[in-house]
């Protein structure tokens, strides 16, 4: 019984005889006294009364959860820590588990239980937090917790399975996280093949982590974690690549009379080089495009220029496909960055038009100063190498560009003997062959409607002669032995010859 109402029975019973006291007549101050006793009494056994009953109410909640408590939308109100225990380990693991997350990604949807984390409710824990509840309290807010009980809430207590969360968050990145994509281009029957870019998407894992541990702590039913994340582009385009629509130039060299070992390595290092693309503002490196120009490469043995002469190497070839390279490119106005003579006159072409490679010390590279891209285009067929540089044809302003070389001067070997000591007298050997030496200007015309415009000298170049070095031996011939004096042979008597019978039908 609440404690108003016990009190007020009890001031009822005490006034109900004060005023029959009174009633019978006498209203004299003892008896007032007597009636102000009387109700005294009541009020202090009404407390009495009351505060024991409060007492017992109080204890008989003191191991046992509130009315009001619950977890997870289960109620624990009266329940033992041992009762909690076990309800929070069937009921309330079960929803745990149960519980379900998104993780948004892009335009893909990763669904994520908590039983996939493998996480565990501290029971012990969350019970004994569940009991203890408003324990603290003054009586009088425990009576009126228990008399009257709120709803409330209590937060699950468990801990992060770091290493599952992580398993989860690679997942989504694999599926979702892919590297940029260039567009690719190719020239088929003429015309441009060119294949779709992709962009790149990486997904911020430390953040993803962070907001998924949040998330788990909140259980806030159909939450949806967005996964931030980076997006980069390919360097190279769909719509950058659109943009090449005509050849910018085109240069063509021999080497038909190669050796096997040469025609294979120019033809395999134009290969290497077709279809590079240059962006606006990028340089190109051969020896880069190339790569390592070694057997296990592919590349085969062939005649190079090792010090005055010409000798095997593996790689001989690749100076004429850098050539040509080289002409295309300046015939196209690309900017060059990088580039040197042979030391020593080449067949293919004349003096100063030259381009000699030797990674990694020499190397050719040229900028592409236009706004849109450039494509190289490079074929060797055995007998001719041609490389053609492709791009968008108003870069080009309407000019084209011719560029021709002139030689200066012309240095003739001479033809030198050269003792050998270890050679006998009378025997002769070439050392050097002799070749040519030269000096070269080349220059580029910038043409206009058929005019030139402009003459401008971008290269003065030397080659060195070679002059020809025959050994001659010098060392004596040791003297022949005389041949020993040999004995008359003695022929035998010659026999008359028995002449064979003749047989009928021989004539």
């Amino acid at each position: 019984m609440k404690r108003k109402t016990i009190i007020a029975i009890i001031l009822t019973i005490a006034l109900s005889g004060a005023g029959a006291i009174t009633y019978r007549g006498y209203a004299v101050e003892k008896e007032k006294q007597l009636a102000e006793s009387i109700v005294s009494e009541a009020i202090a056994q009404a407390e009495i009364i009351q505060q024991e009953q409060d007492r017992k109410i109080i204890e008989a909640w003191s191991d046992k959860v509130y009315p009001g408590v619950s977890v997870m939308g289960t109620d624990l109100s009266g329940k033992t820590r041992e009762e909690a225990r076990i309800i929070l380990d069937t009921d309330v693991s079960e929803k745990l588990k149960e519980h379900q997350l998104t993780v948004s990604a892009k335009d893909q949807m990763f669904p994520l239980t908590l039983a996939e984390l493998e996480i565990e409710v501290d029971s012990a824990t969350l019970a004994e937090e569940a009991v203890k509840l408003g324990k603290s309290l003054p009586d009088e807010e425990k009576l009126t917790r228990i008399s009257r009980p709120s709803e409330e809430e209590l937060s699950l207590s468990f801990g992060h399975n770091e290493e599952k969360i992580a398993e989860f968050v690679k997942k989504v990145t694999s599926e979702v996280n892919q590297e940029a994509k260039n567009a690719t281009i190719k020239r088929s029957g003429g015309e441009f093949i060119i294949g779709e870019h992709a962009e790149g998407r990486v997904v911020d894992e430390d953040k993803l982590m962070k907001d998924l541990k949040k998330a788990i702590d909140e259980l806030n039913p159909d939450q949806v974690v967005q996964a931030d994340i980076v997006v980069s582009q390919p360097k190279i385009t769909t719509e950058a690549l659109a943009k090449i629509d005509s050849q910018l130039s085109v240069y063509t060299t021999n080497y038909a009379s190669s050796a096997a070992g040469r025609k294979y390595n120019v033809g395999f290092a134009a290969s290497k080089i077709n279809g590079a693309v240059i962006m606006p503002g990028e340089t190109f490196s051969y020896n880069q495009e190339v790569g390592p120009v070694t057997a296990a490469a592919g590349f085969r043995s062939a005649g190079v220029y090792i010090g005055n002469k010409v000798e095997e190497g593996i790689g001989g070839g690749l100076c004429q496909v850098s050539s040509t390279l080289y002409q295309a490119a300046l015939h196209s106005n690309l900017e060059i960055a990088q580039r040197r003579n042979h030391s020593m006159a080449v067949s293919y072409l004349k003096p100063g038009m030259d381009a000699v490679v030797y990674g990694p010390y020499l190397d050719l590279q040229f900028t592409n100063t236009y706004e849109n891209p450039v494509y190289i285009y490079a074929y060797g067929d055995d007998r001719n190498l041609t490389v053609a540089v492709y791009g968008h044809k108003a870069d080009m302003g309407g000019y084209t560009y011719k560029i021709f070389s002139e030689t200066t001067s012309v240095i003739q070997p001479k033809s030198i003997e050269k003792e050998d000591p270890t050679m006998f007298v009378g025997e002769t050997e070439i050392e050097f062959k002799p070749v040519t030496g030269y000096t070269s200007k080349t220059y580029k015309q910038t043409i206009k409607d058929g005019k030139v415009v402009k003459t401008e000298l971008i290269s003065q170049d030397s080659y060195k002669k070679v002059d020809k070095v025959v050994l001659v031996g010098t060392k004596p011939k040791p003297e022949e032995p005389k041949p020993e004096p040999q004995p008359t042979p003695v022929e035998p008597p010659v026999e008359n010859p028995v002449e064979p019978p003749v047989e009928e039908g021989d004539n």
